[in-house]
């Protein structure tokens, strides 16, 4: 079994008029697109009234390994999803950097626990999610968890002719006597 495995793809926003008065457009994320053509930034697909689309690719989605528990989590909502992680950027036409596309919650949680950018969760596309649960039944099964026993914790023994630095006794006496 390999490592990590990867396969590339581009992902899709899409810009609205918006209603507000201090926001002159909304942005979204609208799908990710497996083996999309590599485009030179930013390219814009779609122009309809107040709604234009652009696409970017390509971009990496990888499977890690050592992070199954968290894809294993992803499957088991009963709606798998792909996580587009946008950075905020004084950009044109798009004034977002892609960071990632990712299949780990944990990890898009994290990022939106920070606040910044555009994370947008998307349904992940049926040829990916069976590349995804093709590359999960080749990892092993998790470890069993294991409590480990408690051990006593035992007084220093007297060595050398010295008394222990933490007596027992002498703790209680001292105490005793105020």
């Amino acid at each position: 079994m390999e490592s990590e495995i990867g396969i590339p793809v581009g992902v899709i926003v899409e810009r609205r008029k918006s209603k507000h008065p201090w926001a002159d457009y909304t942005w979204t994320g609208v799908a990710v697109v497996p083996h999309a053509p590599p485009t030179d930034g930013w390219q814009q697909i779609m122009s309809a009234d107040d709604v234009t689309q652009f696409q970017y690719a390509p971009v990496s989605v990888t499977l890690h390994r050592k992070m199954g528990e968290a894809y294993d989590a992803n499957m088991e909502t009963g709606a798998p999803s792909l996580w587009i992680l946008l950075d905020d950027a004084d950009t044109e036409p798009v004034p977002f950097a892609v960071r990632a596309v990712t299949a780990d919650p944990y990890e898009a949680q994290a990022a939106l626990d920070a606040g910044e950018g555009l994370i947008e969760r998307l349904p992940m596309p049926k040829d990916m999610l069976l590349w995804a649960v093709d590359y999960l039944k080749q990892m092993p099964d998790p470890e069993a968890f294991k409590k480990r026993k408690r051990q006593s914790s035992r007084p220093e023994k007297q060595q050398f002719g010295k008394e222990p630095i933490f007596a027992q006794d002498r703790r209680r006496s001292e105490g005793a006597g105020e």
